[in-house]
């Protein structure tokens, strides 16, 4: 991962990120030693933030859900001693999602996704 925000500017970021990019479709998906997990698939953005009291180096929450308060599909990850946060972008410029990396160097990625077209 590269161009890093600043640790000082990670609310402002996350907070005007979310924003841009709520209700996105992504992909969420985990990087350790113990190898890739894919947490889930197609579920909109609802928002990051950043707790700086969560742990010594701060905690990122993702939450990922329903467009609507009567759509159960809901997940929340949080992302413990975080170490930095990269936004991931596309060669066209556009951001297509969200890299974040913990002291211990689990790597969590929220990527935008396309939503696959159905077949007439």
């Amino acid at each position: 991962m590269s161009g890093f925000i600043e640790r000082d500017d990670w609310k402002t970021f996350l907070d005007e990120f979310s924003k841009r990019n709520q209700l996105r479709t992504t992909r969420l998906e985990v990087h350790s030693d113990d190898g890739t997990q894919e947490e889930e698939v197609h579920l909109p953005l609802v928002g990051i933030s950043y707790d700086e009291k969560g742990s010594e180096a701060g905690s990122i929450q993702v939450i990922l859900g329903g467009e609507t308060a009567n759509d159960s599909r809901h997940v929340t990850h949080l992302v413990p001693n975080v170490e930095r946060i990269t936004p991931l972008i596309g060669a066209t410029g556009l951001e297509e999602g969200l890299g974040i990396e913990a002291v211990d160097g689990a790597r969590t990625l929220v990527r935008f996704e396309q939503l696959p077209q159905l077949q007439a």
